[in-house]
């Protein structure tokens, strides 16, 4: 799916349709910054929204009231985690607006594009877990799918 920001005759709808009373809370603040910066950091989403969980927001007052426009916030890993100020990888994500994602012509290719995977990697489907290093190669695989 393709990141994309809000116009802004787009970001006063869901505003009127994320906003419960006349003040704006974290989930009004989350429409606002990802309206104008897609892709931004859990860290960066945090900060400026000053919300700590994302996407309980996200999933309990926003998504559900967007849906009937066809939007949808959501959140991607991105491809070489992001390191602490001690080097260490973090769990962060990339937070963005989206295209509903039936209509997105991508998504349509799901299907096939999951069976190709299954041919590719049959040892996935099989009772019992997979080894490490054929998940790291379907996940990989997916990666690539989404370019």
């Amino acid at each position: 799916m393709e990141t994309i920001t809000l116009s802004p005759e787009e970001l006063a709808r869901v505003l009127r349709l994320v906003t419960i009373t006349d003040r704006e809370y974290g989930a009004s603040r989350i429409c606002r910054f990802l309206a104008v910066n897609p892709s931004a950091r859990t860290r960066s989403v945090n900060v400026e929204c000053s919300v700590s969980n994302i996407s309980d927001l996200v999933t309990k007052m926003i998504n559900p009231r967007v849906e009937s426009m066809g939007l949808m916030v959501g959140c991607t890993r991105p491809f070489r985690p992001f390191k602490n100020r001690y080097g260490q990888d973090t769990a962060e994500n990339l937070w963005s607006w989206y295209r509903d994602p039936a209509n997105n012509p991508d998504y349509n290719n799901l299907d096939a594009d999951l069976d190709d995977l299954a041919d590719q990697h049959p040892e996935l489907l099989t009772d019992g877990p997979g080894d490490e290093q054929a998940v790291n190669a379907w996940v990989d695989d997916l990666a690539g799918a989404e370019k």
